[in-house]
């Protein structure tokens, strides 16, 4: 198994808050599709507050993580996920295999894989335009099993 990889963003990078403003607005159309459970990967991104550092700079500092196998708990009217990568800042709150329960208000961004083929993804696609050669989108892709992006 790789390595987790995880990305450094600015807070005020405009382009991923355009990101997950998309995300936000077609939160919707992503909980339709996790209510159908079809054979396919449903995955949120949500925003984790990283207590050592955020202590440590006087400042709330946030880790974005995904969490795949979500789920739509209708009584609730909840969704849940299961972690699959927990950086070490997060470590004693959070484990791989762990499921977490949260409202649809909490997803920054939503990706729905059907064996490579991806809808949604929106802080994805601009992670993958800013890499610099076609190698380095190739190796993204194959660690974020993607083979091809619907149209947004």
């Amino acid at each position: 198994m790789s390595e987790p990889r995880f990305r450094n963003v600015n807070s005020k990078d405009a382009e991923i808050e355009n990101a997950h403003a998309r995300a936000a607005d077609t939160i919707h159309e992503f909980i339709a599709m996790v209510k159908e459970q079809n054979d396919v990967a449903y995955m949120a991104k949500l925003r984790f507050r990283d207590p050592d550092f955020s202590e440590e700079t006087g400042v709330d500092q946030f880790l974005y993580l995904w969490l795949s196998g979500v789920y739509y708990h209708e009584d609730e009217k909840l969704l849940s996920g299961v972690f699959f990568e927990v950086p070490k800042e997060l470590q004693e709150w959070h484990q791989v295999g762990q499921r977490l329960g949260f409202e649809y208000d909490d997803v920054f961004d939503w990706m729905v894989n059907d064996n490579g083929r991806v809808k949604g993804g929106y802080t994805i696609r601009v992670t993958r335009s800013r890499l610099a050669t076609e190698q380095e989108r190739k190796e993204f892709d194959e660690y974020s099993g993607i083979t091809f992006y619907e149209s947004l």
